[in-house]
């Protein structure tokens, strides 16, 4: 899906520009997808029931200023079907998204479980740091919505409050996972394919791009 912002002080002829070359990326052999202009909360309801379909993108145009187009988003979220695959038999790992310091309590870090179930008091280990190592740590306390919970399972977003770890040893990106006899492998390298769909400027060697991969946003 895309949501065109700021429509209520966007010239017509710039919105008119954005949209065309939207639906030319669209539509582009890369994407191949069929732009849905969302106006009405029948084509709104129509559009999220149809969502399975991979081929489909909807496009909502919404100004936060005046609320335009802000209920067509709101009930496309609540109806969409759930897609997401997560399974709680599976080893534990929780994907760092945000690091707090909290007075009383110590460290703590947010996001989401992306497999298995954690305990509080569970012993654990976060990482991968500057060298590639993690340090071994434990579940102090679990909170899901500012509400203490004693566990947390997969596809849940929490905050965890770790023991003898100081904030500036976690960052966004890292993962938490199960306390093992030996640490899981860390890479510096990938290869991939990359598909270009449309960019401003010439990329060219030495062009230095940002990669985002989950919650890593990382140069």
């Amino acid at each position: 899906m895309v949501v065109i912002t700021k429509i209520d002080i966007c010239p017509p002829q710039i919105l008119e520009q954005t949209i065309t070359q939207l639906t030319r990326i669209l539509k582009s052999p890369g994407a191949r997808k069929i732009p849905i202009f969302i106006s009405s909360h029948e084509q709104t309801v129509t559009t999220a029931t149809q969502f399975v379909s991979q081929r489909i993108c909807p496009i909502f145009q919404v100004s936060n200023v005046t609320g335009e187009g802000l209920d067509h988003v709101r009930t496309f979220l609540n109806i969409l079907p759930h897609h997401g695959h997560y399974d709680a038999q599976a080893p534990f790992e929780f994907h760092v998204n945000d690091t707090f310091s909290v007075p009383f309590v110590g460290t703590v870090v947010s996001g989401v479980v992306r497999s298995g179930v954690i305990h509080s008091g569970d012993p654990v280990i976060i990482g991968p740091d500057s060298l590639g190592q993690f340090t071994t740590t434990a579940i102090r306390s679990i909170e899901r919505k500012r509400i203490q919970v004693p566990v947390c399972s997969a596809g849940q977003s929490a905050s965890f409050a770790l023991k003898r770890i100081r904030r500036k040893e976690v960052r966004k990106g890292m993962v938490v996972l199960p306390k093992l006899d030996s640490n899981p492998k860390v890479y510096r390298e990938f290869v991939a394919e990359v598909l270009i769909l449309s960019h401003a400027t010439t990329i060219r060697p030495k062009y230095q791009a940002m990669l985002h991969v989950g919650p890593v946003s990382q140069t």
